[in-house]
């Protein structure tokens, strides 16, 4: 009988497919997942996976709005056990999170902390807080056509992929902000956008993306920096008008970075908005705008804390997570965590060399170190690993140790604080002991004498050879900011930071000769060489008694920097405005030695004195090791002896001694320091015994150089040792107007540059 009725029954008509009536509020990401999302910008479940970028609503005011309907209506429930990286935002938390207050870390203390309080106790409170005008400024209104105005001046793909070439083999190496294969990652990600999409605006696009075309912009201003002379001719249709040099096309372009960032604003900042920023620093630093480089780093500091770079943060995984996911978040945590160490040692080194104060304050702690692993092929399949003594090192080796050396910086920046008088040496001695320790166990294929060349030969490992100089430069640096404020008040300091000093030229002159032209833009060439010579040269100055066994390296080194100064001065403006100030010092201590013009002999060309690429470093005997620059180590000389070198200046440690000894049988020339006479025209340049050393200000060359307007006459008409400065007067007698040696700029009597104004023999 049912089998009747059943063949009986017609046939049901189907049913039209039931539409969807309800509006999709989840994020995109969750909602392609089938996840729970809580609504939040990011949710916290695109935080636990790190695809902020990715975190994006179809629909924004469908979703404000049904946050606004729950917050009214219930308390706001959590995001279940896995959310606890990101808690629940309410539409009114967000609200007041727009004023500027902190949504990470779990700070219940904060205003924002304290209202969640109140807004979970009483639910009433979301209610007619949520009737506020939100103080997010409607970005849609003009945003879209200035966005797209900017990324229109980007160049084309080949150009790009041209340019990028530069940027990684040249640039990358020296602090390695970026990893290649997630900046290309994101770059195909760029390309892949569709007019329509980008047509949207920025804020229609994933966190990441909006900003990359700012750190593409930097990327390709540095790249056209490190331009060969012999360059690739099809650049120059990227210049748009005649007489355009790179410079000026690399300006625009890094100029256009900023103006992307500052278009989508702060509120919105991601990995990619940090990294853009350090590499504009990088550009201003290179282009000798110094005063800006240091706004822009302390900018891109905070900019970093906001998204968290500063902080462990623990990162639970989603339990459906795919494995190669969770590999992928685990290669971008180290990204972030070498992107903080970078700007921790860049915002040191800078408060070091400039006189100014750190952005960072340590007193907050720090996230761990990233691990020193290689750099695998594919980051979705491989979790990063620590090298083993087989691997060839990589930037990220010589970042870490780099860091190692320069730790110290943070206690020796500390002690001028604490010790503005001069008077702990004895703390001073205990910290070099350490540094010194710290040097000791740097890996042998970064040592400057008889290094491990194992993998010099590795294609990766091209900068290798180069990172030795720079190493060995950095720890030289390193003892000599430890003992510059000492060096108008101690003795022993004096011989350790000039010492360390002449460490830093030998490394200063070994780099110059692994580099060509192309790289003469390198804000370290300048910046290094400038504050040694400028130091060496104030302790010979003031003190010409002590340390004549390292006094004729020290006047070799200094012919053999200003040399190269002239070399690099037509393409760095660092290096133009600093060789004034060092052709005035150069004539000032000649003139405190009172060596005259027929008393030298013209050293050899730049050209010809240095070593081959394959001697690396001067010979061991000719080096001066740091460790031996201890307060507590005696007098070692430290000549320089390399086969392709004759110093032909004259001993002129044999020239100031404090009393002649009678022994006609030598001359000027001579090597014996102990039996050499003092002819009549060579006097020496004594210092009132009453003079009160310890009332001058330290010395800090580059802060002058840069914050106080020190200039001279000197930039044009002199020749290294073309004039008699034994007739050179104070008030630039001999015919002159002025005395060109004389330092201009803004600095108080108690400093060294008014010292030299001041104090002629």
């Amino acid at each position: 009988m049912n089998t009747t009725e059943e063949t009986a029954r017609p046939p049901s008509p189907l049913k039209a497919p039931r539409k969807r009536k309800r509006i999709v509020i989840s994020c995109t990401e969750c909602h392609r997942r089938k996840q729970k999302c809580d609504r939040a910008s990011p949710c916290s479940n695109c935080v636990a996976r790190n695809k902020q970028s990715l975190c994006h609503y179809e629909n924004e005011s469908a979703r404000k709005q049904q946050l606004l309907e729950e917050n009214m209506s219930a308390t706001p429930v959590n995001g279940g056990a896995f959310s606890i990286i990101k808690p629940n935002e309410s539409e009114t938390a967000a609200q007041i999170a727009g004023f500027g207050y902190t949504k990470s870390g779990g700070n219940n203390n904060t205003t924002l902390g304290i209202f969640k309080k109140i807004e979970n106790h009483d639910v009433e409170a979301a209610a007619l807080i949520s009737q506020l005008p939100s103080s997010i400024p409607d970005h849609n209104n003009g945003l879209r056509e200035k966005y797209k105005s900017l990324i229109r001046q980007l160049p084309s793909k080949q150009y790009i992929e041209k340019l990028l070439v530069t940027y990684f083999r040249e640039v990358n190496y020296q602090y390695d902000p970026l990893d290649e294969g997630i900046f290309r990652d994101h770059l195909q990600d760029w390309y892949n956008l569709s007019f329509s999409t980008l047509n949207k605006g920025p804020m229609e696009l994933p966190g990441d993306l909006q900003f990359f075309p700012a750190l593409l912009f930097q990327c390709l201003a540095l790249a056209l920096q490190f331009q060969p002379l012999a360059y690739d001719p099809s650049l120059d249709s990227l210049k748009y008008a005649a007489g355009m040099s790179f410079d000026d096309l690399a300006s625009d372009y890094s100029e256009s970075g900023v103006s992307i960032l500052s278009l989508l604003g702060k509120r919105n900042t991601t990995l990619i908005t940090v990294q853009a920023g350090f590499l504009r620093t990088t550009y201003l630093k290179n282009v000798g705008m110094v005063t800006e480089a240091w706004h822009s780093l302390s900018s891109t500091i905070r900019d970093a804390q906001e998204i968290g770079l500063h902080k462990d943060l623990f990162n639970t995984r989603q339990p459906d997570a795919r494995p190669e996911d969770v590999l992928e978040a685990l290669w971008i945590e180290q990204l972030r965590r070498r992107m903080w160490l970078i700007l921790s040692l860049w915002d040191i080194h800078m408060a070091i060399v400039l006189g100014r104060p750190t952005t960072i304050d340590v007193r907050d702690g720090k996230p761990p170190f990233p691990i020193d692993a290689p750099v695998p092929k594919n980051r979705r399949v491989e979790a990063p690993t620590p090298r083993n003594e087989t691997d060839p090192p990589t930037p990220l080796t010589m970042l870490l140790w780099s860091t190692e050396i320069s730790a110290p910086l943070w206690d020796i920046f500390n002690l001028e604080k604490e010790d503005p008088h001069q008077n702990n040496f004895a703390k001073v001695e205990k910290m070099h002991k350490l540094i010194n320790q710290i040097t000791l166990h740097t890996p042998p294929y970064f040592r400057a004498n008889n290094p491990d060349t194992s993998f010099d030969s590795h294609p990766d490992c091209y900068w290798l050879t180069r990172a030795r100089p720079t190493f060995q430069n950095g720890a030289a640096f390193t003892i000599m900011a430890l003992h510059r404020p000492y060096i108008f008040t101690n003795s022993s300091s004096r011989t350790s930071a000039l010492r360390a000093g002449l460490d830093v030229l030998r490394a200063q002159r070994v780099l110059f000769n692994l580099l060509s032209s192309l790289h003469y833009k390198m804000f370290s060439l300048v910046l290094n060489t400038f504050d040694a010579i400028v130091l060496v040269a104030a302790i010979y100055i003031l003190h010409p008694h002590e340390n004549r066994e390292d006094l004729d390296d020290t006047l070799q080194h200094f012919e053999w920097g200003m040399e190269r100064f002239e070399m690099m001065s037509t393409r760095n403006e660092m290096a133009k405005a600093a060789l004034g100030v060092l052709k005035a010092i150069h004539v000032r201590l000649k003139r405190a030695l009172n060596v005259s013009k027929d008393g030298k002999t013209q050293p050899q060309s730049l050209k010809t004195e240095y070593p081959t690429p394959s001697s690396q470093m001067p010979t061991p005997s000719a080096q001066a090791s740091i460790s031996s620059g201890s307060p507590t180590a005696g007098p070692s000389p430290t000549t320089l002896t390399t086969p392709t070198s004759t110093y032909t200046l004259p001993t002129i440690s044999n020239l100031t001694s404090p009393a002649p000894v009678s022994n006609a049988g030598l001359t000027p020339n001579s090597n014996s320091a102990a039996t050499t006479p003092i002819p009549a025209n060579w006097e020496t340049f004594s210092v009132p015994p009453s003079f009160n050393f310890s009332a001058m200000q330290p010395l800090q060359p580059l802060h002058d150089l840069v914050y106080n307007d020190l200039a001279t006459g000197m930039n044009v008409g002199y020749e290294t040792g073309g004039w008699d400065i034994g007739r050179v007067g104070p008030s630039g007698g001999e015919g002159m107007a002025a005395a060109p040696w004389q330092f201009e700029g803004d600095f108080g009597s108690d400093s060294f540059w008014g010292f030299m104004n001041s104090y002629n023999p």
